[in-house]
C-alpha cells in the first residue's frame, strides 16, 4: 500500500435517455427486451485520498460535514457520510489517511451523482491498497452496497455510467449484462453532445420514493403496470438504435414516448411546472424530446434539440421558467491519478 502520495479520482454523473428502473432487481427480469441507455456528462464527483498523521479522516465539502475515527472502518453508517462509511467497509481497514470528497450536481439532482461518488471512492481505495478489479464487478459491489446502506432496491446503470463514461446501452440480463459504448469523440458522441441539454428544476428529487411506486406493481403482477414497463423497455431500444445511427430526430422522440409513459407509472413523477415548461409551444418548437432524469419527481431535465442553433433561445426560455441551465458535454471514463 502506497501511503506517501495523494490519489485523486474524478468519475462522470450521467443522464438517462430511456429505460431508467429497468436496471434495478428484478424488473428486467419481468420485463423481456429490457435496457437502459445513458450518457456520462461533464458534471462529474471527486474524491481525494491523502496521509494524515493521527485518525482517520473523513470530509464532505459538499455539507462541510467532517469525522474521524481510528481506521476507516470506524465512521458512523448513519448520516450524511453514511454511504461512503458503507463502502470503506468493503475494504481492508486503513489507518492516518483523509478522504475529502465533493459531488459537481446539486443535491437530488437525479443525475446519479451519489452512486458515482460511490463508484470514485471505490476506485480511490483501490488505488490505495494496490487492487485491480474489472468495471463489472465494481458496479456490481457498489449496486450492493447502495442497496444495503439505502435499505431499497437499487440498479446499476448510475455505476456503469460512471466507470465506463460515453454513451451506453446496457442490457440487464440474469448473472450478468451487456453494455455497449458510444465513444463521446465518435460522429454519434459529437451529435447527441451537439443536441443535447440539461436544466435543474430546482427541486430535490427522490429516487428511491418514486422508483418503489412505480416497482411495487410489476412484482405484484399488476398486467397494466407490466405492459407500460413494456413500452419504456421498447422506447429504451429505440432510442438506442437512434442515437448510435446519429438520428437526433428519432432519439429525441424516443426519449419524449419514454416520459410520456413513465408519467403514469406512479404519482410525484412531473409537476406542474415542469408539464407547463415541456407543453410551452415555443419549448417545443425547438426541442424534439424531454424528460427528467432519474425516476423522476424533480432533480434534472433532459433534451434534445431539433438544431444545435437552437440551444440558445431554449436555454434563455429555461431560464424565464425557473430553471438552472448547466453546460452538456459528453464525458469519458474515470480519472485516478497520484500527485
Amino acid at each position: 500500500m502506497e501511503t506517501s502520495s495523494r490519489i485523486r479520482v474524478v468519475v462522470p454523473n450521467r443522464v438517462d435517455l430511456a429505460g431508467g428502473t429497468l436496471d434495478i432487481y428484478p424488473m428486467y427480469l419481468l420485463v423481456p427486451g429490457s435496457m437502459t441507455v445513458n450518457a456520462a456528462i461533464g458534471i462529474r464527483s471527486h474524491v481525494e485520498v491523502a496521509p494524515v498523521r493521527g485518525p482517520a479522516r473523513l470530509y464532505s465539502e459538499d455539507f462541510s460535514l467532517g469525522a474521524q475515527a481510528a481506521d476507516t472502518h470506524g465512521f458512523s453508517t448513519a448520516g450524511k457520510l453514511g454511504l461512503i462509511a458503507d463502502a470503506l467497509r468493503f475494504f481492508s481497514p486503513v489507518k492516518e489517511v483523509e478522504l475529502r470528497f465533493r459531488n459537481e450536481a446539486p443535491l437530488g439532482s437525479g443525475l446519479g451523482a451519489s452512486s458515482s461518488l460511490l463508484v470514485a471512492t471505490m476506485l480511490a481505495m483501490d488505488a490505495l491498497l494496490g487492487r485491480r478489479r474489472g468495471w463489472e464487478e465494481t458496479a456490481r459491489a457498489a449496486m450492493e452496497i447502495e442497496a444495503g446502506h439505502l435499505r431499497c432496491l437499487t440498479g446499476r446503470q448510475d455505476h456503469v455510467a460512471a466507470l465506463r463514461g460515453g454513451i451506453q446501452g446496457i442490457r440487464f440480463l440474469p448473472g450478468g449484462m451487456e453494455a455497449d459504448r458510444i465513444a463521446p469523440g465518435s460522429d454519434a458522441g459529437r451529435k447527441l453532445a451537439s443536441h443535447g441539454f440539461v436544466a435543474g428544476t430546482g427541486k430535490v428529487h427522490r429516487s428511491a420514493e418514486v422508483n418503489w411506486r412505480m416497482i411495487r406493481g410489476a412484482i405484484e403482477g399488476n398486467a397494466e403496470i407490466l405492459r407500460r414497463f413494456r413500452g419504456i423497455a421498447a422506447a429504451a431500444r429505440d432510442a438506442w438504435d437512434a442515437v448510435r445511427n446519429g438520428d437526433v430526430d428519432a432519439a429525441g422522440r424516443a426519449v419524449g414516448r419514454e416520459w410520456q409513459i413513465r408519467k403514469t407509472l406512479a404519482s410525484g413523477v412531473s409537476s406542474p411546472r415542469v408539464e407547463k415548461t415541456f407543453a410551452l409551444r415555443e419549448f417545443r418548437k425547438h426541442v424534439t424530446g424531454v424528460k427528467l432524469c432519474g425516476a423522476g419527481g424533480g432533480g434534472v431535465a433532459f433534451g434534445l434539440l431539433r438544431s444545435p442553433e437552437e440551444r440558445r433561445k431554449v436555454e434563455s426560455l429555461l431560464r424565464a421558467e425557473g430553471f438552472t441551465v448547466y453546460p452538456f458535454k459528453l464525458s469519458g471514463g474515470p480519472r485516478v491519478s497520484r500527485f
